[in-house]
């Protein structure tokens, strides 16, 4: 399984970081490139302790129904800067809200972009409490299966809580934690799979 964050950096993506690290579990993070003007520092961090970073647009905007301009902009503008950042190739993207539409599926395919959404949602963003974030992301565990959770975008104090119970958890039930680029490797999808 992959564990997924969204909507960083921000002040708590070293917490998470620094478990993941202690838990030796791996992770990738979807990045909003305006949040890269003050965390910039946290992004070389991902990259040099072997996190994937991949696309999560610019500015966290809804794609879908949009100009394919805007949504070129909003996906290029944000690779190009974790780019620039010393992340390498960023090759990954997650549509904010999961929207998006025929022309985000275009862009992608011309930039050689992977577009990953997700399996469980934690719903951490809501904050509904520790436990019950735990509980989501247990309860929606799947081989193959591709965890939500939100590394900024406004307190995540709850999303650090239950992360070791996340890990410990999933890994009582023999998951492995990979990224997403390891777990496509280990279990791609079939050629003529149906978009979601």
């Amino acid at each position: 399984m992959a564990l997924t964050f969204d909507d960083g950096p921000s002040a708590y993506t070293r917490q998470i970081m620094a478990l993941l690290l202690r838990m030796r579990a791996h992770a990738s993070f979807f990045i909003v490139g305006v949040h890269l003007d003050q965390f910039s520092s946290v992004l070389r961090d991902e990259v040099d302790h072997g996190f994937t970073v991949g696309d999560h647009t610019e500015n966290h905007a809804a794609l879908a129904h949009t100009s394919p301009a805007f949504q070129y902009s909003q996906i290029h503008t944000a690779a190009a800067k974790a780019q620039r950042l010393g992340a390498p190739g960023v090759k990954l993207f997650r549509p904010p809200y999961g929207f998006y539409d025929s022309q985000t599926l275009r862009i992608l395919r011309a930039q050689g972009m992977l577009m990953v959404l997700w399996s469980v949602d934690t719903g951490d963003w809501r904050r509904p409490g520790t436990h019950a974030i735990v509980r989501q992301a247990l309860a929606g565990a799947r081989a193959g299966g591709i965890v939500l959770m939100h590394d900024g975008g406004g307190d995540r104090s709850q999303t650090v809580a239950a992360l070791p119970a996340i890990i410990n958890g999933l890994r009582k039930r023999h998951y492995r934690l990979v990224t997403v680029p390891q777990l496509v490797a280990a279990d791609p999808p079939p050629r003529h799979q149906r978009l979601p």
